[in-house]
């Protein structure tokens, strides 16, 4: 006998899919219901356990960019690759024994276990310290979202220091930390970067495993580091990259091995008309400088021109509010694309208290789900062919160049308050945004100052081509 809440269940899923049953085939469905969730209850939990941090304190830096602070003892051993370095990771990673919240009063869950990237960092020697504060759930780009408080920009006051990864951005620019890792899903490690004056790559999507992290838009994320140098930042995703068991969609994706040339001389580079064209003067003079860098270091530079660029960013956000809407619908759960689930991200979202959610992210949720409901996924599809024809573009650019040369953003950091509307917000990822959508590996380098705010100029390079991105990096970080 069928118990009422299988039989609830079997009614639900028979509407959703059209089926017309009566009494009697109701209880039979039930009952197997009922018999196949007791078989796979078997399963059992499936996290793994780390050993807690330690020490644990609230973070109290002058510009609010620490989350947590702790210690790790696996990050006391010494040796290897990230030895002496002070580390963090953004608050939607897990770390055993520290709450995770993203950036919201919403969420109250402290993991036993640690995300694939923080065991890497432990491994390679490194001192991981902190959570940083962020944009509630990666949604927004400033650092004003954050139910924790704004976060503030070291490198240029009264200005936003950029988000989701604002945190990161803010406590490298401020010397708190040496690198931290981000998530990047429109720009989230690319905009602070470039805001707050350091260094930011986006690897190639899915190179970098997503076990423990807390997803926005699965095709979209990308975790990626934020660092005090292009050295550094090529030191770190050497460690946190490569394949990982508990994250299928790395399988297949190549162990990296980041040797930076020791001259770019003969490489070719194409410098985004559309990109160029869109951005502030006093942008656009130094990224322009940056070029002339690279010329002066025997590269040979071209205009490109990108015709799908200026549609991207609505693409993107399609994308992302659907994506979005799904997860929380389906309680976190990803199906397919095999990023990483663990039981541990259910529990997090179990603990979800949707009455404290923030306007930008309750906002997105209905905006999103009603999308879905009205439309049937049409805006989706319609993103999804956008995505496809500007992915075609830029790998027929990169058939043609070494890499892309644009400016990360085509303003530098606005003043709190000012990114109040969606045009205002799609201006903030409209030159970051295009390459998540195509998964391609992009850097974003300091360039220079504009009225005394940093200024970042973005390279851009085929998959799996980091060590490009970042030997030209390089040449840029010379030549300040």
């Amino acid at each position: 006998m069928s118990n009422e809440r299988s039989d609830r269940a079997i009614r639900r899923t028979a509407d959703t899919y059209g089926f017309t049953l009566n009494d009697e085939a109701v209880e039979s469905y039930a009952t197997e219901l009922d018999a196949t969730a007791e078989v796979l209850g078997t399963l059992g939990a499936t996290d793994p356990s780390d050993e807690p941090a330690t020490a644990l304190s609230e973070g109290d830096d002058a510009h609010n960019a620490l989350r947590y602070t702790f210690s790790l003892s696996d990050g006391e051993t010494g040796g290897g690759p990230l030895s002496g370095c002070r580390l963090g990771v953004k608050d939607n990673f897990a770390v055993a024994g520290v709450p995770m919240t993203c950036g919201s009063a919403a969420l109250s869950y402290t993991p036993e276990y640690h995300a694939t990237v923080v065991r890497r960092l432990l491994d390679a020697g490194g001192d991981v310290r902190a959570t940083t504060n962020m944009d509630e759930f990666a949604f927004f780009t400033t650092g004003e979202t954050c139910a924790h408080g704004a976060i503030e920009n070291p490198a240029a006051d009264g200005a936003v220091p950029g988000g989701s990864s604002s945190g990161s951005g803010a406590a490298i620019a401020a010397g708190r930390l040496d690198a931290a890792l981000g998530s990047d899903t429109g720009g989230s490690v690319r905009i602070p970067a470039s805001y707050c004056g350091v260094v930011g790559l986006k690897p190639t999507h899915r190179s970098v495993p997503r076990f423990g992290f807390v997803d926005l838009a699965p095709s979209l994320d990308h975790v990626g580091v934020l660092a005090e140098s292009v050295a550094l930042a090529a030191d770190v995703f050497e460690v946190v990259a490569g394949p990982d068991g508990r994250d299928p969609s790395t399988i297949g994706m190549p162990t990296p091995d980041v040797t930076l040339p020791d001259a770019v001389d003969g490489d070719r580079v194409g410098v985004v008309e559309e990109a160029m064209d869109g951005a502030d003067k006093d942008v656009r003079e130094q990224v322009d400088a940056a070029v002339e860098g690279f010329e002066e270091a025997g590269v040979a530079v071209n205009r490109v021109s990108l015709p799908t660029f200026e549609a991207i960013p609505l693409a993107l956000l399609a994308t992302t509010k659907i994506e979005f809407a799904r997860l929380f619908a389906d309680n976190g759960l990803v199906f397919g694309t095999g990023t990483g689930y663990s039981e541990g991200l259910r529990a997090a979202l179990a603990t979800l208290d949707l009455d404290q959610l923030g306007d930008t992210v309750a906002d997105q949720l209905v905006v999103g789900g009603g999308l879905l409901e009205t439309a049937a996924g049409r805006h989706y599809v319609a993103a999804q062919r956008v995505r496809e024809t500007f992915t075609r573009e830029v790998d027929e650019a990169l058939g043609a160049y070494d890499a892309l040369v644009l400016p990360t953003t085509p303003t530098t950091a606005p003043p709190f308050g000012t990114v109040t509307n969606q045009a205002a917000f799609v201006q903030t990822i409209s030159h970051t945004a295009p390459f998540n959508l195509t998964g391609h590996p992009a850097l974003s380098v300091p360039c220079g100052t504009a009225d005394d705010k940093p200024v970042g100029c973005q390279v851009v390079t085929a998959r799996h081509d980091e060590s490009t991105a970042l030997a030209l990096g390089s040449v840029a970080e010379r030549s300040l």
